[in-house]
């Protein structure tokens, strides 16, 4: 009687910790920018770098553990790069507005709307039906630049506490010129200063910051639409995210759209996509930048990727030790139950 009382409170206690951990993450499961704070969470680097000089490396001293695309592209990403002359171009910068003019140009009208899908489809929505947001935009702008050769890595930043209200853009190193240099894709601009140069991503947001006169928004496809049609509504916009900076620390957007269990979980959701991707160890974590206006931002991540992990640990444990605990209460009440056989001589 005692197995079977400690097999059963077992698989009891294994049931109530699985619901209470699930339970536990239900305020990040009531919108979607509330599952990208989740997300982003779980795969959130150790601490955060303090300052630009952590995201001062370039292509010659790519982090080891940054996620670097080493897969060959997609042959249908390589046949626009080629349609696109891109080869014959004099400089980076001028394939990174052919290759802007071709995503932004396609369509007269965008549509917008997150596509969640594949990268191949994400790239004929985005140029056949206008469909897409900047997740879009960057994805399939990253795949075309490493298909040219163009060393390439995103930012991005948010309005919530690095959740999924906020935007992300591509950047590229302009090898002629040895910097990177801030492509503005899904809103149609890039920005300069006094030089007249195009920014990297740290120079915008320095300038920024300093509220430099010298800054200026440029048009990368005059024929396309406008990000913002009254300008000033789009400095706002970037001022109020200038807090929360981060950098997806990868840009293998051809091996993760090719792992097998991003593939498998796919056909079913693009989130179970995601955590396939997170467990075959192909999507790109994320690595704050932290000045000392958002550390409270910051620390409430830290403390939420703590719970998502714990979360995690416990409902592994949990699963684990359900189906061990109902096979030992199994067992045990079997071996309390009389043999078929003397039921049978008793019965007779």
């Amino acid at each position: 009687m005692n197995a079977v009382r400690f097999w059963r409170r077992g698989f009891w206690l294994s049931l109530v910790v699985l619901l209470l951990a699930m339970l536990s993450l239900a305020p990040y499961l009531t919108s979607s920018t509330e599952l990208v704070r989740m997300r982003h969470a779980l795969v959130l680097a150790d601490g955060g770098v303090k300052g630009d000089a952590g995201f001062a490396w370039t292509p010659a001293s790519v982090p080891p553990d940054y996620l670097l695309e080493g897969a060959a592209p997609y042959p249908e990403f390589s046949a626009v790069v080629d349609r696109l002359g891109l080869a014959a171009m004099s400089s980076d910068w001028e394939r990174a507005l052919a290759i802007s003019g071709h995503l932004l140009g396609s369509r007269p009208v965008m549509a917008g709307g997150a596509i969640q899908s594949d990268l191949r489809d994400t790239y004929r929505r985005i140029v056949d039906k206008g469909e897409g947001y900047c997740g879009d935009f960057v994805r399939v702008f990253t795949g075309l630049a490493i298909a040219a050769g163009i060393p390439v890595r995103a930012w991005a930043f948010s309005f919530d506490g690095f959740g999924g209200h906020g935007h992300i853009w591509p950047e590229i190193w302009n090898r002629q010129l040895g910097r990177w240099q801030l492509v503005g894709v899904f809103n149609n601009h890039y920005f300069v200063g006094a030089e007249n140069v195009p920014l990297s991503a740290l120079e915008f947001r320095r300038a920024m910051l300093e509220d430099s006169a010298s800054l200026r928004v440029m048009t990368l496809q005059p024929a396309a639409r406008p990000g913002f049609v009254v300008e000033e509504k789009g400095w706002d916009y970037y001022r109020r995210g200038l807090g929360q900076w981060y950098m997806p620390w990868g840009n293998n957007v051809f091996s993760y759209d090719r792992a097998l269990l991003v593939r498998a979980f796919g056909k079913v959701s693009r989130s179970l996509a995601t955590l396939g991707g997170i467990v075959q160890g192909v999507y790109p974590g994320i690595r704050l930048l932290v000045d000392e206006a958002d550390e409270a931002a910051v620390e409430a991540m830290q403390r939420l990727r703590f719970h998502v992990r714990l979360v995690g640990g416990l409902v592994v444990a949990a699963l684990l030790a359900l189906p061990i605990s109902l096979a030992g209460w199994w067992k045990a009440r079997r071996m309390l139950s009389p043999p078929r056989s003397a039921e049978m001589c008793h019965e007779r």
